[in-house]
C-alpha cells in the first residue's frame, strides 16, 4: 500500500522543485509510473479477500478496482489539462497538479480504509481540492456558485452519515470493517413494529 502512497505524496514536492519547462512531462511520467505500479494490486488477494492488511489500510475485492482506477485518473487528468492551463503562470500550474495529486492521495486513503470513520474523513477531505479545482479552474462563469452549492450540498448530505456512524459506533463498539462482522446484530425494529 505504501509503495503507491509514498510516491504519490512525493509527486507534490517534485512538482514544485521541477524547472518550469519540464513540469508537465515530469508530473505525467511520475503519475504513469504510479499507475503502472497500481496494476500489481489486481493480482494480490488473500484467502479472506483482504490483502496489504494493516490496522488502517487494506485492499479487498471491492476497493482494489476503485484504487487502480483512481491511480489511472491522475495521468489522464494531467494529459487532458496540459493545454488548458498552458497559458497560466507557472505557480498556478504547479498548484493545479498539486491539487490533483492531493485528490488522488485522499481517494487512495479513503478507498483503502479499514475504519469507516477514516473513510468518512478522507472522503470529506476530497472536498477541499475539488472545491478549489471547481472555483479556480472551472470553465463557466457560474463556477463560484457551483463550488458553493457543491460544498453545502455535500456537507449537508454527509452529516446524516456522520450521525449514523456515531450511532453505529455507540451500538456495536467498533467501526472497523475487519471486526464489524463479528459485532452483535443490530435490532432493526421500530416503535411501530413493537406495537
Amino acid at each position: 500500500m505504501l509503495k503507491i502512497l509514498i510516491p504519490t505524496i512525493m509527486l507534490v514536492p517534485t512538482t514544485w522543485l521541477t524547472p518550469a519547462k519540464t513540469i508537465w512531462p515530469t508530473a505525467l511520467m511520475h503519475s504513469l509510473v504510479i499507475a503502472f505500479m497500481s496494476l500489481t494490486w489486481l493480482h494480490s488477494s488473500g484467502e479472506t479477500g483482504w490483502s496489504s492488511l494493516n490496522h488502517f489500510m487494506a485492499l479487498d475485492p471491492l476497493s482494489t478496482p476503485l484504487l487502480v482506477l483512481t491511480c489511472w485518473l491522475l495521468p489522464l487528468m494531467i494529459l487532458a489539462s496540459q493545454n488548458h492551463t498552458a497559458g497560466e503562470p507557472v505557480n498556478r500550474q504547479r498548484m493545479y497538479i498539486s491539487l490533483l495529486t492531493s485528490l488522488q492521495i485522499f481517494l487512495i486513503m479513503a478507498f483503502s480504509a479499514t475504519e469507516v470513520i477514516l473513510f468518512y474523513i478522507m472522503f470529506e477531505a476530497t472536498l477541499v481540492p475539488t472545491l478549489l479545482l471547481i472555483t479556480r479552474w472551472g470553465n463557466q462563469a457560474e463556477r463560484l456558485n457551483a463550488g458553493t452549492y457543491f460544498l453545502f450540498y455535500t456537507l449537508a448530505g454527509s452529516l446524516p452519515l456522520l450521525v449514523a456512524l456515531l450511532l453505529l459506533q455507540n451500538t456495536t463498539g467498533t467501526l472497523s470493517l475487519l471486526t464489524l462482522q463479528y459485532a452483535p446484530a443490530l435490532p432493526m425494529l421500530t416503535t411501530g413494529d413493537k406495537i
